[in-house]
C-alpha cells in the first residue's frame, strides 16, 4: 500500500501571479483557495479580483476540484471545467495561472534525480543543442484519439489563424497539446482508399486509379500535417497557409531539386538514391524560407515546425504519386499493374510519417528557433542551433536511402526505418518542449506587464 507521505501531493502554480507557489495537501484533506484566506483556506493573488473560493480535495492521491462556486474561468487541458481531477501532467487554468499537481516525494528526492547520469533523450539533446524531454510521456500526447469529439468541436479545431481566432499570448495553453483531429481524418481517408480499391476491383474502371493515386500519396501525409497544426499552440496560421506551402512549396521544392540534380549528377553516379538528400532536404528549407521567411508575426519555433511539415508534405505527397504512376506504367493485368499502385501507396504511406513531414520540420522549427521575430537572413543559415538540426535531417535521410537493412519486418520493409523514425521525431518532439518553453517565457513576461501595470 502506499504510505502516507506517497499520497501526499502538492497543488503548485508553474506560471502566472502566483508562480512557485506550492499548497500540500495531505491524504483525505480539503483546502480552499479564494481572495481573503480563512481557516482551511489559502488566499492566492489569482482570485483578488474574483469571488468564491475553488476547494481541493485529496482523495488517495489524486486532487479532485470544485470550482462551481467561484466566477473565475477555469480551464482543465484547455477546456473549460468547474468540477474534475487534476491528473498527473494534467493543467488547470484558473484566471490566467497555471497549476498543476505532483507528489510530494517527488521533491524529496530532486536532488537525487538531479545528480542522477542524464537519460538518453538528454545525452542527445546535447548533440543536438536540444534540451532533453522532459515530463513527456507519449501517451498523455495521444490520450484524447479515442475521446468522443463533437462535429463543432471537429471545425473549431480547423479555425485557426484568422484575426477573430490567434489568441492573446497570456490566454495560450503551455503544456503539450493533445491532438486528436488527425487520427479522425485518417480514418476517414483509409475508409475512402479503401472503397476506391474496391471499386477498381469490382468495375475494373480506370478512371478509379488516378484518384486513388492522388489520395493514396496525400492521405497520411495530410494528416501528419493535421498532427503539427493542433501542435502549434500559437494558433496564429491559417488553414490556408498551410495549404499554400503544401502545393506550391512542396512542388517547388520538387521543381527546383529535379534542376539541382543536373550539377550534382555525380553524387548521384557514386551515391545512387543516397545524393538526394543533398539536393532535396536544402531546397526544401529554401522554398520555406522564400514563401513565408520574410513574416515577422510567425516568430514561433511551433510556427517553424508547422510550415516545414507543410513543404515536406507537399514534396512527399507528389514524389509518392510518382512512384506509385511509375509501378502503373509496368504491365499488369487489364493493362495497369493495379496490385503495384497499391502496394506503392501501402508502403509509403505507413513510411510518411517518418520521412520528408517530419525532416523538414525538424530542419525549419530549427530555423525559426534562431530567427524568432526577425526576417530571416543567409547568415541564419550559419548558426549551429540550426545547423545541427539540418545536417540531421540530411544524415537521416541518407541513412533511408543507403542500400542496406537491419532486420525485414513485414509491411515496414525493414526494422531500419522504424529506428530512423523514431530519432527523427524524438529530435521533433524536443523541439516542440523548446517551443513550448520559448511561449511560456514570452507569456510570463506579458503577465508581468499586465501586473506591473
Amino acid at each position: 500500500m502506499p504510505t502516507t507521505e506517497e499520497l501526499t501531493l502538492i497543488l503548485e502554480c508553474i506560471d502566472g501571479k502566483d508562480d512557485h507557489l506550492k499548497i500540500e495537501l495531505n491524504n483525505g484533506k480539503s483546502i480552499a483557495i479564494n481572495n481573503c484566506g480563512g481557516k482551511n483556506s489559502k488566499e492566492i493573488h489569482e482570485l483578488k479580483n474574483h469571488t468564491g473560493e475553488i476547494i481541493f480535495t485529496n482523495n488517495n492521491g489524486v486532487i479532485h476540484f470544485d470550482a462551481s462556486g467561484c466566477n473565475a474561468p477555469i480551464k482543465l487541458n484547455g477546456n473549460i471545467a468547474s468540477i474534475g481531477n487534476i491528473m498527473p501532467n494534467d493543467l488547470l487554468r484558473i484566471g490566467n495561472s497555471i497549476w498543476r499537481s505532483t507528489k510530494a516525494v517527488e521533491s524529496g528526492v530532486a536532488a537525487l534525480t538531479a545528480a542522477a547520469p542524464k537519460n538518453f533523450t538528454q545525452q542527445f539533446g546535447n548533440v543536438m543543442g536540444l534540451e532533453g524531454l522532459k515530463d513527456f510521456k507519449l501517451k498523455n500526447v495521444f490520450s484524447d484519439v479515442f475521446k468522443k469529439h463533437s462535429l463543432l468541436e471537429m471545425e473549431q479545431q480547423l479555425v485557426t489563424g484568422t484575426s477573430k481566432n490567434i489568441p492573446a499570448i497570456t490566454d495560450i495553453e503551455v503544456g503539450w497539446a493533445r491532438p486528436w483531429l488527425f487520427a479522425r481524418l485518417l480514418l476517414v481517408f483509409a475508409v475512402l482508399i479503401g472503397l476506391m480499391i474496391a471499386g477498381f476491383r469490382l468495375f475494373s474502371n480506370p478512371n478509379i486509379v488516378p484518384g486513388l493515386m492522388f489520395v493514396g500519396a496525400f492521405a497520411m501525409p495530410i494528416a501528419v500535417l493535421i498532427f503539427f497544426l493542433e501542435m502549434n499552440a500559437p494558433r496564429n496560421i491559417s488553414i490556408f497557409l498551410v495549404m499554400f506551402l503544401v502545393f506550391v512549396g512542396g512542388f517547388g521544392s520538387l521543381f527546383f531539386t529535379l534542376v539541382l540534380g543536373k550539377p550534382l549528377e555525380f553524387l548521384q553516379n557514386s551515391l545512387g538514391a543516397a545524393a538526394a538528400p543533398f539536393s532535396e532536404e536544402p531546397m526544401k528549407i529554401l522554398l520555406t524560407v522564400v514563401i513565408v521567411g520574410s513574416f515577422v508575426q510567425y516568430k514561433w519555433i511551433l510556427n517553424g515546425l508547422l510550415f516545414g511539415a507543410a513543404v515536406g508534405v507537399g514534396f512527399g505527397g507528389f514524389e509518392s504519386a510518382g512512384y506509385a504512376f511509375q509501378q502503373l506504367l509496368i504491365p499488369g493485368g487489364n493493362g495497369l499493374n493495379f496490385d503495384g499502385v497499391v502496394d506503392s501507396i501501402v508502403l509509403r504511406g505507413m513510411l510518411a510519417p517518418f520521412m520528408h513531414v517530419v525532416w523538414t520540420a525538424n530542419a525549419a522549427g530549427a530555423l525559426w528557433m534562431v530567427k524568432g521575430d526577425r526576417k530571416f537572413s543567409w547568415a541564419m543559415f550559419g548558426d549551429l542551433k540550426f545547423l545541427r538540426v539540418f545536417i540531421s535531417s540530411i544524415a537521416l535521410h541518407f541513412t533511408w536511402n543507403s542500400n542496406f537493412g537491419i532486420v525485414r519486418i513485414p509491411i515496414f520493409g525493414d526494422v531500419k526505418y522504424l529506428l530512423l523514425g523514431v530519432i527523427s521525431w524524438t529530435i521533433c518532439f524536443m523541439l516542440v518542449q523548446a517551443g513550448l518553453k520559448q511561449l511560456n517565457e514570452a507569456r510570463k513576461i506579458e503577465i508581468d506587464k499586465l501586473v506591473a501595470g
